[in-house]
């Protein structure tokens, strides 16, 4: 069944995307490889967007998905003919297509294993369980992984409705490989059949997208959003109607949708079609497009907390009665941010350097390590460099260059005022980099040096997706339980084999473990002293009381914290575990187990630790509280 529902959901991602080629006019100016490229990345996120309205209307039931996807298989028709190129494969097209068959083999046996990505387990996965389980649309009114546009979670809802969980996470795996279609399509504009493919390969072996593409991490699929606006941007510069351009505002508008840079993306695409000929009556081509599209969840927001971006624009506009943020929740909200996410300097000599640094000596806070984007960009930047001096007056350097505009805009904007210094951010314009790279630097008299510098890359990236997928494989070949699995993988998940076993359905529990969001079948609030204050745990606040008034108004019976009993009912701890000890200490909660497992893994693809951890559970009563 699962297999049938990613299958499904594929034919009616391109359905839809031919469908919306083709009410544009622009898909018989497309050669077929850009249509079915287009269509997949297109109709990927229209899934997505009708998704939501399924969701709102209380229909998050598997009979409410089936009409979206059977609606999108007409579109099927547009997409049919011969797409094969007249070039004889060469011993180099063997390769590439050998070596991406294999990548994509151990996407799908990631795929074919349960989630243990924290950031999907967390939120990405846990929200679409959240909304199915409750059959409606939910608001989580946590910044930065809860109250954030869900476009692409709506797909992930739609194939956990379908096929269960096993659908969902190989969609993630087929749904990563739109950015390599897409990038192989750019590539045939510019690049012969074989440069094109090790472009592609490239970067479907990217450390991040062999990291992030298998998982509910949105930047891979972004990417296919971010290069279709783009190159649309630049037909709709080029070509006469407003098609391009209401391509290029959909597109936009879907990045919009999927996560807060792409608000970023949109502006600059829509001030390239602007300033175009023409530009104005395209330009609102572009944003009614983009706006429709991309618009829904900024204002399911602003429903939900009276902040279209929550918590940007606390202290600006004025939020509704009730929302569970304040002035301290939101100072620690910001130090957070510009501890963990954004540590580095963001003077100029940093901005320039931060490829190179990111590089070569990644930080290990940024996830550009064994994540990151790889040495090809910046291998391939000196001689693109030379190629693109040398034929600065040709045309396509000329459309190029507006491409080169968004991209470099977005870098040196997200670089001074970004949120995030992660380098994942970025991946959603390797696309366009690498072809764009690629496309000038083979134009040099070094194409043979570059030639061999990328085999050299893709090689070693591709030995890197051999150790990543070994873990999954391993679970495979050797019939591995789902739970045995998880323990390996998700840190003090025996935990949850506890809770999902002994706690009852009418129970509610309070955690700071992020992990366990998805795992836990009993109704879960995840408190952060940084990211939400409907419980408010800050180092700050020791207040037992307004703690058990706001356990209290959310139902809690029960917190799972990794600690100790001894350490929870001590009496100078802070944050969760403190206040915790502080309603022990007043008798309205007591330690029920003390559970002992596995010390958390450090990396879904090295080895775990061989030491022990703890978990403490703690009941709550409210029988002779004084705190009541």
């Amino acid at each position: 069944m699962s297999w049938a529902v990613v299958m499904a959901m594929t034919a009616s991602s391109l359905g839809w995307g031919a469908l919306a080629l083709r009410a544009t006019g622009v898909l018989d100016r497309l050669a077929w490889c850009e249509r079915v490229a287009w269509s997949f990345g297109l109709g990927l996120g229209l899934i997505g967007w009708f998704g939501f309205w399924v969701a709102l209307a209380g229909g998050a039931e598997p009979w409410g998905f089936v009409p979206v996807l059977v609606a999108g298989l007409p579109g099927l028709w547009w997409l049919r003919g011969a797409g094969f190129s007249p070039e004889r494969f060469s011993p180099w097209t063997w390769a590439m297509l050998a070596l991406a068959l294999a990548v994509m083999a151990g996407d799908l046996i990631e795929g074919l294993a349960p989630p243990t990505d924290a950031d999907s387990l967390a939120y990405h996965f846990a929200i679409p369980r959240q909304i199915l389980r409750e059959h409606r649309l939910v608001f989580v009114t946590r910044a930065a992984d809860g109250a954030i546009p869900l476009l692409q979670q709506m797909t992930f809802l739609t194939a956990l409705a379908l096929g269960g969980e096993q659908a969902m996470t190989l969609w993630c795996g087929v749904s990563g490989w739109a950015a390599v279609a897409a990038t192989y399509a750019i590539g045939r504009r510019h690049l012969s059949r074989d440069w094109a493919l090790a472009g592609a390969v490239a970067m479907l072996t990217l450390p991040a997208m062999l990291y992030g593409a298998g998982s509910g991490q949105v930047e891979a699929r972004m990417a296919a959003f971010t290069a279709i606006a783009a190159i649309a941007v630049m037909d709709a510069r080029r070509g006469p109607g407003v098609g391009s351009a209401v391509i290029a505002g959909l597109a936009a508008g879907l990045c919009m949708a999927s996560k807060y840079p792409g608000l970023l993306v949109a502006f600059l695409c829509g001030l390239a079609v602007l300033v175009s000929r023409g530009g104005l009556v395209k330009a609102l081509a572009f944003a009614a497009a983009g706006l429709g599209a991309g618009l829904q969840w900024y204002g399911w927001n602003w429903w939900n907390t009276g902040d279209p971006v929550f918590p940007m624009l606390f202290g600006v506009v004025p939020y509704h009665d009730g929302v569970a943020w304040n002035a301290a929740q939101n100072a620690a909200f910001k130090e957070w941010g510009a501890r963990i996410e954004a540590p580095l300097p963001r003077g100029v000599l940093e901005i320039l350097v931060y490829p190179l640094r990111v590089t070569f000596f990644a930080p290990e806070a940024l996830d550009a390590g064994r994540t990151g984007l790889g040495p090809l960009p910046v291998l391939l930047a000196p001689f693109a460099a030379v190629a693109g001096w040398r034929f600065r007056r040709h045309p396509v350097v000329r459309a190029w260059g507006v491409v080169a505009a968004i991209g470099v805009g977005f870098y040196l904007i997200w670089s001074v005022f970004g949120a995030s210094q992660r380098v994942r951010h970025y991946l959603p314009f390797m696309p366009l980099v690498i072809v764009g790279l690629l496309a000038a630097a083979i134009r040099t008299r070094a194409a043979s040096a570059v030639a061999v510098g990328l085999a050299a890359v893709i090689l070693i990236q591709s030995a890197g997706q051999a150790v990543f997928v070994r873990n999954f494989a391993h679970r495979l070949w050797s019939g591995e339980s789902r739970g045995a699995f998880i323990e390996r993988n998700v840190g003090w998940s025996y935990a949850v084999a506890w809770a999902n076993t002994h706690l009852k359905p009418g129970d509610r529990v309070v955690t700071n473990v992020r992990q366990w969001l998805y795992l836990l079948e009993v109704p879960t609030l995840f408190v952060t002293p940084n990211q939400q204050a409907e419980i408010e745990v800050r180092a700050d606040n020791t207040d037992a009381r307004l703690f058990w008034r706001q356990l209290r108004a959310h139902g809690i019976t029960h917190a799972m914290v990794p600690s100790t009993a001894a350490a929870i009912v001590g009496p100078d701890g802070e944050g969760l575990t403190g206040l915790l000890g502080r309603v022990a200490a007043a008798g309205c909660g007591r330690v029920v187990a003390e559970l002992h497992g596995p010390e958390p893994a450090q990396s879904r693809t090295l080895a775990a630790g061989t030491g022990t951890s703890t978990v403490a559970v703690m009941a709550f009563g409210t029988a002779g509280c004084p705190l009541e």
